[in-house]
């Protein structure tokens, strides 16, 4: 339940990276080998820290979950024996796991290690992404102490799993999962983590996380695939996990090749990769059509692109601010150009909208994601620099002599952080540093590569470097899952509220709508949530689309991707010729 930034992720962002060389018609590879290009590698192969949709795609072919999504997109067991059973009062879920799995390394699977990858993510040292994993498990102030608001430090916390009554290893192939209260993604949230091998972490020990983080480059999972070897340049090599407890997954060998942004298309039309995931780019999307040795697996997109701008730093501060910078922002215009596509033959699907909220369109709010039911009382910010300009003059933003606005002795300066060379950007930029201009405010534009931007935005000693920044990503779950994004308790170092906003109206919001159980009245809660997030503007959807995964169908078959069920799962039904 998990949103990736390519991202996902997936953030589908893309970026500028060094390919490696090579132009032959299998990548240099021989004829058992898959050739996905992708983007940079950072090296964060572990569930428990990942946060790129490409780090994503080691640890998908690496590790397991307690349970995944099908080709169909439904939530089936994986690691798990049988469906969990949830206790009457709806707080309890239950798992039994299947018996004799090992990890790639031959240790056995156990109820130890799912309960020591939970007790990783509630350790009080832990500065990952997914904490909000544990956040409703009983007993987690006891374990993990609570946060001095001073010292922004976990303080008092037993370290003992005997206080940690929220996880209880009944035996060996069972464990159990207590919630504090009965919310609407208990089930997901601990059914899609991605379960480690708790020996390879002898040196752990309570309050110290470093051992963990020390061994993110050396992936062991249970899953069809072991990384035999991977650098920045040249990307990753994996062969088959001989010892692998599931079916299909017959490719003998997968290189995730890095490809640049500039050249991904020529890669796969040369044919020194044989796969490409995500494509969302016309002027790529339209020659590939065209091609008849390309093959496309197209579907809806859960995720989109938006921006996110800082409200614990600079003029974001003021909501006026950015409500303005939305109101000078022509997203409709910057769709309807960039998505035309005059040169697609023959599929459906391309072309883009401007999304009416942040949420996931494959989730149940997906009608209202997409424009398709309107929200009364939902600020659209349809472009009008004219209230732009009005929305800054009532809020005491006073232009200068030299044209740019000042209020109480604050400059309006807007500093963008970008991603290098990227193709939406180059589109988008320019409308920015026009309109935002125009309405009075000095715009400031800092180039950084993906990974440099997500270091950056997820760290609160850089909040002063940025007031806005442009990412995608993607859900992997069928949950609404915007909690994480905008709930205070996200509102840190690390955290995925990157906006730092921390407002307690929304919080309650947030927390009502988990706790509501009937799907109609939650969609009523999330159009609350919905109008409250137009108020506030902090995260602003940009785009949604269709994905299209695009391969060369002389040597691959049988590669059926879908929303939910990636390129990474599809591999299972895979063949190569």
């Amino acid at each position: 339940m998990k949103k990736v930034l390519t991202l996902l992720s997936c953030f589908a962002m893309m970026i500028t990276l060094v390919a490696c060389g090579g132009g032959s018609s299998d990548g240099g590879a021989s004829s058992d080998t898959f050739v996905m290009g992708a983007e940079k590698l950072t090296g964060t192969f572990s569930p428990l820290y990942y946060a790129s949709s490409y780090d994503g795609y080691v640890v998908d072919l690496v590790y397991d979950k307690l349970m995944d999504y099908d080709k169909d997109d439904v939530l089936v067991p994986e690691l798990a024996a049988e469906e969990p059973t949830v206790s009457e009062d709806g707080k309890t879920v239950t798992f039994k796991l299947q018996k004799d799995i090992k990890f790639a390394n031959g240790d056995k699977l156990t109820a130890d290690d799912v309960a020591f990858t939970f007790q990783v993510l509630a350790d009080p040292s832990y500065d990952g992404r997914y904490s909000s994993k544990v956040l409703y498990l009983e007993g987690l102030d006891a374990y993990r102490g609570v946060m001095n608001p001073d010292t922004k430090k976990y303080e008092g916390g037993s370290g003992k799993l005997e206080d940690f009554t929220g996880i209880k290893v009944v035996s060996d192939t069972e464990i159990q999962f207590t919630f504090t209260e009965e919310r609407s993604d208990n089930l997901i949230t601990v059914a899609t983590q991605a379960i480690v091998n708790k020996e390879d972490f002898a040196d752990y020990a309570f309050g110290d996380v470093k051992a963990v983080k020390d061994a993110m480059g050396e992936p062991n999972g249970t899953g069809p695939y072991t990384m035999k070897s991977w650098d920045a340049a040249t990307g990753a090599v994996f062969e088959k996990n001989e010892g692998y407890w599931g079916e299909g997954f017959e490719i003998a060998k997968v290189i995730i090749k890095p490809v640049e942004m500039t050249t991904d298309w020529t890669e796969l039309k040369n044919k020194s990769v044989d796969y490409l995931a995500g494509m969302i780019e016309p002027k790529k999307v339209g020659p590939a059509s065209a091609t008849d040795y390309i093959e496309f697996s197209s579907y809806p997109r859960a995720g989109m692109g938006y921006v996110e701008m800082n409200t614990a730093a600079g003029s974001t501060m003021d909501a006026a601010v950015r409500k303005a910078m939305m109101y000078a922002f022509d997203r409709q215009a910057f769709v309807d150009s960039y998505y035309e596509c005059k040169e697609c033959k023959g599929i459906d699907g391309v072309g883009a909208y401007v999304p009416q909220m942040y949420a996931n369109p494959g989730s149940m709010m997906g009608d209202i994601v997409r424009g398709e039911e309107e929200i009364a009382g939902l600020d659209s910010f349809d472009y009008d620099l004219d209230k732009a300009n009005a929305t800054l003059d009532a809020a005491g933003w006073v232009r200068g002599t030299d044209g740019i606005r000042v209020k109480d002795g604050q400059r309006l300066e807007i500093k963008a952080l970008t991603i290098k060379d990227h193709d939406i950007l180059s589109n988008i930029i320019p409308m920015w540093q026009k309109n935002w201009k125009e309405m009075g405010a000095d715009v400031k534009i800092a180039t950084v590569d993906f990974n440099t931007l997500l270091d950056k935005v997820y760290s609160d000693d850089a909040l002063n470097e940025w007031n806005i920044f442009f990412l995608a990503t993607s859900w992997t779950a069928t949950e609404v899952d915007i909690f994480t994004s905008f709930h205070s308790t996200e509102a840190k170092n690390g955290g995925d509220n990157l906006s730092r906003i921390s407002d307690p109206e929304l919080d309650t919001l947030l927390d009502e709508a988990l706790r509501t159980l009937d799907e109609d009245a939650q969609k009523e809660v999330y159009k609350k949530i919905a109008v409250k997030l137009g108020e506030l503007c902090v995260k602003v959807p940009v785009y949604g689309n269709t994905y299209f995964d695009m391969y060369n169908k002389e040597k691959v078959e049988g590669m059926k991707t879908n929303t939910f069920y990636p390129w990474t799962s599809a591999l299972k039904d895979a063949k190569l010729k």
